[in-house]
Formats: C-alpha cells, structure tokens, sequence
C-alpha cells in the first residue's frame, strides 16, 4: 500500500531568496549550510541556503559568483558548507527585463 504524502501548510512551500535588501551592510554575514543542485529549463544551477540567525535564505549561484568561490580555492561545491559568506550590493541588468537592478556578487568568503 503506498504512503500518503501529507501536504504541509502554506508556509511550509515559502522559500525566501536572499535579497540585495536584505543586505544591510558589507560587514553582514551569512553561513552557508547547505548547497543542492536545482533544475531550471533543463539547465543545473547550484543553490546555497544561507543562515543569519535567526533567518535563513535560498541563494542561487550565478557564473560570476560561482567563479569568485572557485577563485577562492574551493575546489569542490560541498566545501562552501560552513563559510561565513559577505556580499556587496552592485547595479546589474536584468535579463528578462533589460531593466537595471541591485544584484549581489559574494564578497568575501572566511
């Protein structure tokens, strides 16, 4: 007999991205405590959730930052769980809208 999936409430299925507002100051940190892989359009990204107590945020990696983690000497995604991540607020375009928006590129990793 197969089991029941049981459907939690709405706030169960709310994920809260980490935005350039959410970023107060450059000196915020952020621990990443997890990272997965998701699937958009058939294409694979990387997801970090990030944890500042007491909130927790979903952050997907784009090439640039991807490459900044790279260029930090990690050599495997599972190695940023646990770095304290800082961001900086930057004007980037918007590729679906051409509009231009704040952004947020990984500044530091400890």
């Amino acid at each position: 007999m197969a089991q029941e999936q049981l459907v939690g409430g709405w706030d169960d299925y709310i994920n809260v991205f980490l935005k350039a507002d959410d970023v107060k100051s450059q000196n915020d940190e952020y621990v990443c405590i997890k990272i997965e892989e998701v699937v958009f359009d058939d294409k694979k990204n990387l997801r970090l959730t990030l944890e500042r107590v007491p909130d927790k945020f979903l952050f997907d990696l784009n090439k640039t930052n991807l490459d900044f983690i790279k260029s930090k000497g990690i050599k495997h995604p599972k190695e940023i769980v646990g770095k304290r991540l800082k961001f900086r607020k930057v004007t980037v375009t918007n590729p679906t809208s051409k509009k231009e928006v704040e952004g947020l590129r990984i500044d530091a990793i400890n």
